[in-house]
């Protein structure tokens, strides 16, 4: 169970995280700006997508950037 590479692939697991929320981020900034840049009665769909996604995308890269700690050990 003390395997050394699993401080390896949590950290992976990490980076894959904040990946995945800043993806989230960009798209809901583009919602947002795709529904003000839309001037039909549709646009608000986008407006309303966005900020959710923006949100998602904040708690992943959060949890992401919180989540595990590198510790070294001497043998």
């Amino acid at each position: 169970m003390n395997d050394p590479n699993d401080g390896v692939l949590a950290l992976l697991q990490d980076i894959k995280e904040m990946l995945h929320g800043i993806v989230l981020i960009l798209m809901g900034i583009f919602l947002c700006m795709l529904g003000a840049w839309w001037g039909s009665g549709w646009a608000v769909l986008p407006c309303l997508a966005g900020p959710i996604v923006l949100i998602a995308g904040l708690a992943y890269t959060h949890h992401g950037y919180n989540h595990h700690k590198v510790v070294e050990k001497q043998d």
